[in-house]
């Protein structure tokens, strides 16, 4: 098998590969030339109604990934108040040392009058194998899997948020570190530099130096998948929206979506994601979403979730684990069984570079940086796959 090793430096650099044909139709800038005006969110409302209308109205129970956060309880109280006698199941993730949203979760089931479950997702480092065989791919995000298969006892379906945060405003702390460092001026490699020092968790400074010599890797080549989004007379809020809605949700968020409901045999029911609410949201002006002042997000499903008399969490959270934690009990010595050795593929293949991964050790051993973490965890989990999906060393239920 032939690794496409300009795939593999994308998903190395920016958690997701922009070659690919995503599953949902790439956004142009035209898309979001507008500055439509919601007034109390009516018309999203009523937009999002009937995609759970259309999705749900011939299903018998609902499952519901369910936290603490605006996006899920408004699927729960959008569904209650459509289906006031369907059977309603909230599933909610619980990392072991992450932030526990279990509590306020349940309170807010209890609420709608809906069950509820939780999930103890267990480490992401002793379950990469599994992870790995459900995308088929070197990602190590698909942890949320857990919350399909728990809903798979409760009904056919999944309910999810997917979706809400590219659309009506939910990246917060990268819009307000976005506009302070750019200028409207700013010529489009410059917007692309500061957009991607938005998402610095994704790379680290000597990220050319992390590949082996049979991978070319060229800064240049990251930069031009952005020239679209940020050459083009939009606001330089609507371009990092455009940019957040063609980058990890089309390229990773939804095709993950589709393979962990695939794998579990599930209908994958994201209501945001319907085609009019898409096509919708994007034309809303941006003061519609985000305060700049207050700097918060959401502003139209704020309204709509008081409306539902609902008590969400303001900070976003999401299913999240500790991955310091996570790699103190389980991810270092792991990690060192792969990599130490100069026999590992991904030396062998000169796929990546082994000094670089000693550096980074070091690092995270003597400062705990989450950037370097981060691509250690990527490796590990490139390693990992070469061994599940190409040589066939480990198969997919192996614990490590």
């Amino acid at each position: 098998m032939k690794i496409n090793t300009k795939s593999l430096t994308n998903i190395l650099t920016l958690r997701y590969d922009p070659l690919e044909k995503p599953l949902t139709p790439l956004a142009t800038w035209d898309d979001f030339d507008n500055d439509l005006i919601d007034d109390e969110g009516k018309k999203t409302e009523e937009l999002l109604s009937n995609s759970v209308f259309k999705n749900i109205s011939d299903e018998k129970s609902i499952s519901i990934s369910l936290s603490s956060g605006i996006d899920s309880t408004i699927c729960l109280g959008l569904v209650r108040k459509i289906f006031p006698e369907k059977k309603i199941t909230g599933i909610c993730g619980v990392f072991g040392e992450g932030f526990d949203e279990s509590v306020i979760a349940s309170e807010i089931a209890n609420q709608f009058d809906a069950d509820f479950f939780t999930v103890n997702m267990d480490s992401v480092f002793t379950q990469l194998p599994e992870l790995i065989s459900i995308t088929k791919k070197p990602k190590w995000n698909t942890y949320i899997h857990l919350i399909s298969k728990r809903a798979k006892h409760f009904s056919n379906n999944l309910v999810t948020g997917d979706g809400a945060d590219e659309l009506f405003g939910g990246y917060t702390f990268r819009y307000n570190k976005f506009l302070s460092i750019t200028k409207n001026d700013d010529d489009w490699l410059t917007k692309t530099k500061n957009y991607l020092n938005c998402h610095d968790r994704d790379w680290v400074p000597d990220q050319n130096d992390m590949f082996g010599t049979n991978v070319s890797f060229d800064w240049n080549n990251i930069y031009e998948f952005f020239k679209p989004y940020f050459q083009n007379k939009l606001e330089p809020l609507k371009q990092v929206m455009l940019a957040d809605f063609n980058g990890k949700l089309l390229f990773d968020f939804i095709p993950m979506g589709k393979a962990i409901s695939s794998y579990y045999q599930i209908k994958n029911i994201p209501i945001f994601l319907d085609p009019k609410v898409i096509s919708f949201a994007q034309k809303i002006s941006t003061d519609q979403k985000y305060d700049k002042s207050t700097k918060k997000g959401k502003l139209l499903l704020r309204k709509i979730s008081k409306k539902l008399g609902i008590n969400h969490i303001e900070q976003k959270k999401g299913f999240s684990p500790s991955l310091l934690t996570d790699w103190k009990n389980h991810g270092r010595d792991i990690s060192k069984q792969f990599l130490e050795s100069p026999n590992a593929h991904i030396y062998k293949n000169n796929l990546i570079d082994q000094d670089w991964v000693r550096k980074a050790f070091m690092i995270v051993d003597d400062t705990s940086d989450l950037r370097y973490l981060n691509r250690l965890i990527s490796v590990l989990t490139l390693e990992i796959w070469y061994m599940v999906e190409i040589t066939k060393e480990l198969k997919s239920d192996t614990k490590l």
